[in-house]
C-alpha cells in the first residue's frame, strides 16, 4: 500500500473536529474514512478500501433537515472552519474592465498624394514628415511631357473652335466644341484645375509643370520621393493624416467583453500626461478572437483638436459596466468567493434564517462576473445569508456524512416497495415523466421549436408538484432532485448549440434516472420497446465489456487491446439497433456510445484504455439498466472514489468483489458497489 501523503492525514482531523460541532441531539455515531466516507460502519475499525483507522462522526438523521445539504456547526466549529456569512444584495452591477492599447490614426481620415501624370518630381513644397500642412497648399511641381501633349491639344482646340464660328456650318461647329471639351477634360483628369485651363486657352501657352495641392488638412506622415526623381501614373507622393480625431485601439479579454458595449464611453490615461483623464467612445468591437493573445480589438473613437493624443502612445483604459437603474430590475450579486463553481453550475451554502450556525447547500445559476460580485439567475433570494468563507469545509463535512456535495452530487437511493406513496403526488410525477419523454424526443430530433414547447410544460410540471404530504426522507430527496432538474432546465434553455444542448440534456437525463429510481418510476416505453433482438445484440457487447474489466485490472495491456478491438466491432449493431427502437433516450444511448467507442479505439497503452472504460462504463451501464442484456445474472454498479484525481469512476461488475480496472494491482480491492443492476 503506497505512503499516505501528510496533508490527508491532516484534512481528517480538522474534519473530525467541525463534526464533532455539529448538534444535533438524535444524531446517530457512525465510524467513517476520511478518503472514502461512503464507508459507513457502526464501530471502529479499519477501512475495507484502504486499511486507515475510521473516524468517528455523528450523523444526523433527517427529521429536522430542510434539505440533504444541511449540516449545523456549534460556535467552536465554526470559529474553526472560520466560517463567514454576507447577504444576497440587489444592487448596481458595475464593474470596472481594465484594457491597455495604443493610440493610432483614423484610416477615414487617412490621405495619399499621387501623380496624376508620368514625369519628373522638380520641385517639392514640403520636404519633411510630420510638416502640417492646409487643405489646397501646395505640396509639389512635376514636369510632365504628357501634360505639354496635352496642353498643345488644348489650345489647338480652342483655336479650331474660334475659327468655326466664322463658319456657319453648324455640324463643323459642333465638332471643334467637342473636341475642345474633350481636351480640358483630358487636362482635369490630369490634374489642372478650370483656372489653369482658363489661362492656358487665354494665353495660348502652355506651361510645363503641373502643382500637386493637398486633398485635406493634417500632418505629412510619409514621404515617398525626393527632388529629381521620375514617377509614373499613382506613384505615391505624400500620405497624410488628420489628427483631430484618432482611434484608440485597446485589447479586451474574452470575460470582459460582456461588459462593453457599442456606444459605451471609457475613461483612458497616457503616459505623458499623467493624472489627465481622456474618454472615447467605443466604434466598433472586432468579431474576431486572436489566436494568441486570446484577446479581441475594440476601437474607441477619440476627439483631438488640441493634439495631445500621438499615434503610438501607450494607453490604459477603464470601461464601466452598467445596470439597469429600476431597482427592481437591478440582478442578485453575491461575493465572487461564495460560489463553488464546477463548469456552468454552481454550489453555495446558504444559512438558514433564524438559525446560526446551520447550513444548507444550493445549486444555483450565475451570470457574468461583475468585479468581486457573480450576478446570481437562479437559486438565491434577496436577503439570504451566504457562506463566503469556510464553504469548502462546510463541503468536506457534509461530503463525510455521504450526503451530496461539491464532490459527489448523486443520490444513489432507490425507493421502498414497501412504502406507499401520495396519489396526488404519484400522479404528476407520471405527468412529469410523460413531459420529459416529449422533450427527450424534441432534443434528439433536434427539433427547436417543438423543445421549446416541451421544456415550457415540464417546467410547468415540475413546478405544479407539491409535496407537503410525504415524509421527511423523501421531501428531502424530492427538494434535492427537483432543485437539481431547475437548473437543468435553465441550462437547456442557455444552450448555444445541438453539441451543448445534448450535453445539457444528458445531466438533466441523468437526474431524471434518479428521480425515477427514487420514487420507483417506471419507464413503459422502455419496457415496451425494449425488444429480444436489442437486448441479444447488447448481450455480447456487455460479456466483452466484462472481460475488458477483469483484464484492466490485472493490468494485462495485450488482452485488453483485444477486448477493446472486439468492443469496437460489436458496438455498430447496438447502436443500430438502439436507433431503431424508438425509446426516447436511445438516441442519446447510441450517441454516448459511438463516442465512447472512438475513444477505446484510439487508446493505445493502459492509461488511455483506462480513460476510455470510464465513460464506456457509464453509457453501459444506463443500457442495460434500461433495456437489460438477455443474461440471468446480476450485475453490480462499483465506484472509486480516486479514480482520475479524485474525481471517480464506475464500472459494472459480475459480482460484489472489487477489482478496481482503474488503479489495478495497485489498488485492487480501492472502492465500493453503488448498487444492483437487475437485467
Amino acid at each position: 500500500m503506497p505512503a499516505v501523503p501528510f496533508r490527508f492525514v491532516l484534512a481528517p482531523l480538522v474534519l473530525l473536529l467541525l463534526l464533532a460541532g455539529a448538534e444535533n441531539a438524535a444524531a446517530e455515531t457512525v465510524w467513517t474514512c476520511s478518503m472514502h466516507p461512503q464507508i459507513q460502519l457502526p464501530e471502529a475499525g479499519q477501512c475495507p478500501i484502504c486499511f486507515m483507522d475510521l473516524i468517528e462522526v455523528e450523523k444526523e438523521s433527517n427529521d429536522n433537515r430542510q434539505s440533504l445539504r444541511q449540516i449545523s456547526f456549534d460556535d467552536r466549529a465554526r470559529k474553526l472552519a472560520q466560517v463567514e456569512v454576507r447577504p444576497v444584495v440587489r444592487g448596481k452591477a458595475a464593474t470596472e474592465i481594465r484594457m491597455v492599447g495604443k493610440v493610432d490614426y483614423d484610416e477615414t481620415r487617412v490621405g495619399t498624394i499621387t501623380s496624376w501624370v508620368s514625369g519628373r518630381i522638380d520641385k517639392l513644397f514640403v520636404d519633411y514628415t510630420g510638416s502640417r500642412v492646409r487643405r489646397g497648399q501646395p505640396m509639389a511641381k512635376i514636369y510632365s511631357p504628357e501634360l505639354l501633349t496635352a496642353q498643345a491639344e488644348l489650345i489647338q482646340a480652342s483655336a479650331a473652335l474660334k475659327r468655326t464660328e466664322q463658319s456657319g456650318n453648324e455640324i463643323i461647329k459642333k465638332t471643334a466644341s467637342r473636341t475642345l471639351t474633350a481636351s480640358r477634360e483630358k487636362l482635369r483628369l490630369l490634374g489642372l484645375g478650370n483656372g489653369q485651363l482658363e489661362a492656358i486657352e487665354k494665353q495660348g501657352k502652355p506651361t510645363d509643370h503641373i502643382t500637386l495641392t493637398a486633398p485635406m488638412s493634417g500632418i505629412v506622415i510619409k514621404k515617398n520621393v525626393t527632388e529629381g526623381m521620375y514617377v509614373k501614373t499613382g506613384t505615391p507622393i505624400y500620405t497624410l493624416a488628420d489628427l483631430d480625431q484618432v482611434w484608440v485601439i485597446l485589447e479586451a479579454y474574452e470575460s470582459d467583453l460582456q461588459a462593453i458595449t457599442l456606444g459605451q464611453q471609457v475613461l483612458f490615461s497616457v503616459e505623458s500626461y499623467p493624472g489627465t483623464p481622456f474618454q472615447g467612445k467605443v466604434a466598433y468591437i472586432d468579431p474576431l478572437v486572436d489566436n494568441k493573445t486570446r484577446t479581441i480589438r475594440v476601437r474607441l473613437n477619440v476627439d483631438n483638436t488640441d493634439a495631445k493624443l500621438k499615434p503610438g502612445m501607450f494607453v490604459r483604459a477603464t470601461a464601466t459596466g452598467t445596470a439597469p437603474k429600476d431597482p427592481d430590475k437591478q440582478p442578485l450579486l453575491i461575493p465572487a468567493s461564495a460560489p463553488l463553481v464546477t463548469g456552468k453550475r454552481a454550489l453555495v451554502y446558504v444559512q438558514l434564517p433564524d438559525r446560526v450556525g446551520v447550513y444548507a447547500g444550493r445549486e444555483v445559476i450565475l451570470g457574468p462576473r461583475r468585479g468581486d460580485s457573480f450576478e446570481v439567475k437562479s437559486g438565491l433570494r434577496e436577503g439570504e445569508l451566504v457562506v463566503t468563507r469556510g464553504n469548502f469545509k462546510i463541503d468536506s463535512a457534509i461530503q463525510l456524512q455521504a450526503r451530496p456535495s461539491l464532490m459527489n452530487p448523486y443520490m444513489e437511493e432507490a425507493a421502498d416497495p414497501n412504502k406507499p406513496l401520495p396519489q396526488l403526488f404519484v400522479s404528476r410525477l407520471n405527468l412529469l415523466n410523460r413531459n420529459f419523454a416529449e422533450l427527450s424526443r424534441a432534443v434528439h430530433e433536434k427539433n427547436s421549436v417543438q423543445q421549446a414547447a416541451a421544456v415550457e410544460k415540464f417546467t410547468d410540471s415540475l413546478a405544479g408538484i407539491k409535496a407537503e404530504k410525504l415524509d421527511n426522507d423523501e421531501l428531502l430527496s424530492w427538494k434535492e432532485l427537483s432543485m437539481l432538474l431547475t437548473s437543468d432546465i435553465i441550462l437547456l434553455q442557455e444552450a448555444e448549440n445541438d453539441q451543448e444542448t445534448i450535453q445539457m440534456y444528458s445531466t438533466m437525463a441523468e437526474h431524471f434516472s434518479q428521480l425515477r429510481r427514487r420514487f420507483g418510476l417506471h419507464d413503459e416505453a422502455a419496457a415496451r420497446l425494449g425488444s429480444e433482438e436489442l437486448r441479444q445484440k447488447i448481450s455480447p457487447l456487455l460479456a466483452r465489456y466484462l472481460d475488458l474489466q477483469q483484464h484492466l485490472a490485472a493490468d494485462n495491456l495485450e488482452e485488453a487491446r483485444k477486448d477493446g478491438t472486439a468492443i469496437v466491432s460489436l458496438t455498430g449493431a447496438v447502436i443500430a439497433g438502439l436507433r431503431a427502437s424508438g425509446f426516447d433516450q436511445a438516441e442519446a444511448f447510441a450517441d454516448q456510445l459511438s463516442g465512447d467507442s472512438e475513444r477505446l479505439r484510439a487508446a493505445g497503452n493502459l492509461a488511455d484504455i483506462r480513460m476510455a472504460f470510464s465513460p464506456l462504463s457509464r453509457t453501459m451501464a444506463r443500457i442495460v439498466e434500461t433495456f437489460g442484456s438477455g443474461g440471468g445474472t446480476p450485475l453490480y454498479l462499483q465506484f472509486c472514489p480516486m479514480a482520475f484525481g479524485n474525481k471517480g469512476a464506475t464500472w459494472l461488475a459480475t459480482s460484489e468483489e472489487i477489482n478496481n480496472p482503474y488503479f489495478g494491482t495497485m489498488m485492487l480491492n480501492c472502492g465500493e458497489v453503488r448498487r444492483q443492476i437487475t437485467q
